[in-house]
Parts: C-alpha cells; structure tokens; sequence
C-alpha cells in the first residue's frame, strides 16, 4: 500500500516547439514532449508461493513465485529497491543519491527510446585526462533532427584554443530576433557563387581604409 501510494507520475519529457526559419514559410518541426510513469507495482502474491525474508530493521528480499505474477523485489528500510517484474521490466529506485564508478569500459544499446529529466544541473566533461582522439561524436540517423531548446537563458559555443566548423549540405538559416554583432580580429573573407541580396530598411554605413569595388 505504501508503494503504491508513493509512486510517482506524470514525469514529463523534453518538449521542442514548431520554430520559423529566417526562409520565409519555412520551419523547423516540432518534436513534442509527453510524460512517462514510473511502472505500476506489481505485487499480486498468493500464499504460498511467495518467499520473503524480511530483517528486525526492516530489510526486505522477495521471491515471489505466483503463477502469472513472478516477480523479485529487495528493499532497504529507507525505500531504495530493485524489482523484476513479471514481464521482465527492471525497476530502480533511489531514495539517495546514486554513484557508478566503473575502472574500464561502459557499453550501453538501448533498442527502444531513452528518456531523461532533471530536476537539477547536468555537466558532462569528455576527456579528463586530456587524451588524443578522445573525442565526443554525436550521430543522428537518417530522417530525425537535432533539437536544442533554451526556455529563458542564453545558449554559449565556446572555443578556447580551436575553430568553429559548420558545414550546411542545404540552405543555412539564421533568424535574429534583436541585433547582430559580428566581431573578427583577422581577415573577414566571403565567397558566393551565386548572387547576393541586402535589404535593410535603415542606413548603410562601409568605412574602411581602402575601399575597392571593382567588377
């Protein structure tokens, strides 16, 4: 009963809005947050297929053998257990904080979706040791996007000793809601093969110390 009581729901997933593109009548698609649940307990034991062991401050292990219902579930007295569930779904809850500390690799293949909430800050730093080839590669399939959504705050690239690639197979789209400021502290080179269009519904100002605009 108290399991039951202290589940928790509602917990809602990462949630991307339709964004307008600088492109006039182009978008970027939505990807729709929902909410997941923490699974239901599922404990419907019948005697005497149930075996418990339970200690004097309130340590608990089951395994539970009901036809149709098995199941194992191992709780400490503050709440923090693992279950299996019949069907072979693996619960973990943490009433604490939680460490891993592993001294070789980690492989981790999920064949269904990964969904991840946090109440609190998130820092992942790649490459401690400072490592070559240490890299952080990030793939995305065919047909899906990448979606970064900021609510209120600000969204910082920072590079301290290196460059800044961006390589666009398809139209590159930059929509600025205030003012734009570029600094360069060397050359500014730009190359079009195509033509170029400036709109500006204000004053044009080029200052330089030679200005040539030669065909």
């Amino acid at each position: 009963t108290l399991r039951r009581a202290t589940r928790i729901t509602g917990i809602p997933t990462a949630d991307f809005n339709t964004m307008e593109l600088a492109e006039a009548g182009s978008f970027a698609e939505a990807s729709d947050g929902d909410t997941w649940n923490q699974p239901e307990i599922p404990y419907n034991a019948l005697y005497p297929y149930n075996h418990v062991y339970e200690t004097e401050s309130g340590h608990l292990k089951e395994y539970d053998d009901t036809p149709g219902h098995e199941r194992i579930h191992e709780r400490h007295r503050t709440g923090t257990s693992t279950e299996i569930s019949p069907d072979g779904t693996y619960t973990n809850i943490i009433k604490g904080d939680h460490y891993t500390l592993t001294s070789n690799d980690t492989k981790v293949y999920i064949q269904g979706d990964s969904d991840t909430t946090i109440n609190g800050r998130h820092k992942l730093f790649i490459n401690k040791d400072g490592n070559a080839n240490n890299h952080y590669d990030i793939q995305v399939g065919p047909g899906a996007n990448v979606n970064i959504h900021v609510d209120n705050g600000d969204l910082n690239l920072h590079s301290t000793n290196g460059r800044i690639n961006m390589n666009a197979g398809g139209d590159y789209n930059l929509k600025v809601g205030g003012n734009m400021t570029v600094t360069v502290a060397g050359e500014f080179n730009q190359t079009v093969e195509g033509g170029s269009n400036y709109n500006t519904s204000g004053t044009v100002v080029i200052r330089g110390n030679t200005i040539d605009m030669n065909p």
